[in-house]
């Protein structure tokens, strides 16, 4: 393994190896902060999303222009600035300004994720993905089971807590200055070497939901690049030259030379760079719309972006909720606990999901409906129960069965795609989430407008779902109804080998 993903999986370990964030807002509420119930559901928390939401597109292509590790350093110290305001800072305003910080850190993750594409080989890429996602489902399995232990036991009270999670992402901030320093990036240091790196809409258009450039012959390849060679323009001239005729041959005194062509180029390294990053914003833009013209990638995106959104929502608050059902400064909580299990299901779900014999392209708009159904009925039921248990249990289940969808979304979605426009697709489908979460949160939660209380926002939430799983379902019928039925069923189950080769790919 190279040392450049051996420093990233410990910076990754270390920056989620937090075990005070389970009991959050137990500690806000707690004798330490001494917070209400309502300044910290409406006046702290929405001011996360409200950071998130602008800075995300700025550090996305901060994170590229930068070339990864200022990123990446920058995460850790935001991290540090978020628990030193945790441990240190009293009052609405401080606990805003923490999670200001933390919004910060949150987007600039997107450095830590991409960071490792530039340092090793393509034909690796795969590998150290794994690496890099189970480090951070693993840091985050730990924090939450040690948290839960040393809670339980009652060895430690939350703001030693707050002081092992500063120690931990001091850890990875000292790592973060260690990674060696990418030479590349995606879009604006592309390695001029590697062709399948550079984003060029002209190399295809989007076909059967795939961007792909198989099936061109030589000739035609051979036409593009001539097609794309540019014009002379006024800086650029062939010049005669001259021999000298007391060193050239009899035969060639006098004769002309025709040199090759000179270019000169007037602009300013501030206008090349500004040239440079206008040509790549256009053919990033070009190529985002090719890819979203298809409809299949199109359904899964607008999932992705609508789930996602209320995904977080429902995890941003949940400890809010459990709070109000069973009060921690009455109960012993089991926050930590929770969050294990519901991490551990979702990596076991994620992996069954990848051997489940059928036919997304097919099924998929069915089993996004149904599925989305299921979740804003346990979301009805953690809005209106007054068992934690039963709270407890519904949100595994619930979160689950997110992981479930978001991973078959995910294939779907990534499959075939370039891995420069993989990458931006992603980013813009989390973006549109965000603005999405921002909307959400700024009716619903702001103490300026509803200022819902928190059992009644899970009730929104299940309705919101309850909307995507009707348009979903909706769009199913009609489309098995104009396909038929019996066909649509037949078409559902990979039964070949050639079959299951697609469903894969």
């Amino acid at each position: 393994m190279e040392r450049a993903t051996v420093l990233l999986c410990l910076f990754g370990f270390f920056k989620e190896l937090r075990p005070s964030e389970p009991f959050l807002t137990p500690y806000l509420k707690g004798p330490d902060k001494n917070l209400t119930e309502e300044q910290v559901t409406n006046e702290i928390y929405p001011v996360w999303t409200y950071t998130y939401f602008p800075t995300l597109l700025v550090v996305l292509f901060l994170t590229d222009y930068l070339r990864y590790k200022p990123v990446i350093v920058f995460e850790g110290l935001t991290l540090i600035l978020t628990w030193v305001l945790l441990l240190w800072g009293h009052g609405v305003a401080m606990m805003q300004l923490m999670q200001v910080t933390y919004g910060v850190s949150t987007a600039a993750e997107i450095g830590y994720f991409s960071y490792i594409y530039s340092v090793v080989p393509r034909d690796r890429y795969r590998q150290v993905t794994g690496y890099n996602r189970s480090v951070v489902l693993v840091g985050r399995f730990a924090a939450s089971v040690i948290a839960q232990v040393l809670i339980s036991t009652k060895l430690v009270d939350y703001f030693a807590l707050n002081c092992f999670s500063l120690g931990s992402v001091s850890i990875a901030f000292i790592l973060g200055f260690t990674l060696p320093t990418a030479k590349k990036s995606l879009f604006f240091h592309k390695d001029a070497n590697n062709t399948e790196q550079l984003l060029d809409t002209e190399q295809g258009p989007l076909e059967d939901s795939k961007l792909t450039s198989e099936g061109k012959d030589e000739d035609d390849i051979k036409g593009r690049e001539e097609s794309q060679t540019p014009d002379k323009t006024a800086s650029e001239e062939t010049l005669p030259c001259v021999r000298d005729d007391s060193t050239a041959s009899a035969d060639k005194k006098g004769a002309v030379e025709v040199c090759e062509p000179i270019t000169t180029d007037f602009r300013s390294p501030w206008q090349k760079g500004q040239s440079e990053c206008l040509t790549t914003l256009r053919n990033l833009g070009r190529s985002l719309l090719d890819a979203y013209r298809s409809e299949a990638l199109l359904t899964w995106s607008v999932w992705w972006a609508f789930a996602k959104c209320g995904n977080s929502q429902a995890g941003n608050y949940i400890q809010n909720l459990w709070d109000a059902i069973s009060p921690s400064s009455q109960h012993t909580v089991y926050n930590g606990a929770v969050e294990a299990a519901t991490m551990l299901a979702g990596a076991l779900v994620s992996l069954l999901m990848g051997h489940v014999k059928l036919k997304w392209s097919v099924v998929g708009e069915a089993v996004l409906g149904v599925v989305s159904l299921g979740m804003s009925v346990l979301l009805f039921v953690m809005a209106t129960t007054q068992n934690i248990w039963v709270c407890y249990v519904c949100y595994v289940i619930y979160r689950t069965s997110y992981q479930a969808l978001i991973t078959i979304a995910t294939f779907e979605v990534a499959k075939n795609l370039d891995k420069a426009l993989y990458a931006l697709l992603f980013g813009i489908n989390t973006f549109v989430a965000l603005g999405l979460q921002t909307l959400l949160t700024a009716v619903v939660v702001d103490r300026r407008v509803l200022a819902t209380p928190v059992q009644a926002q899970y009730t929104v939430y299940g309705g919101f779902f309850c909307a995507i799983a009707a348009a979903y379902l909706l769009k199913s019928v009609v489309t098995c109804t104009y396909v038929g039925w019996r066909e649509t069923w037949e078409k559902s189950w990979v039964t070949t080998t050639n079959d299951e080769d697609s469903a894969r790919n």
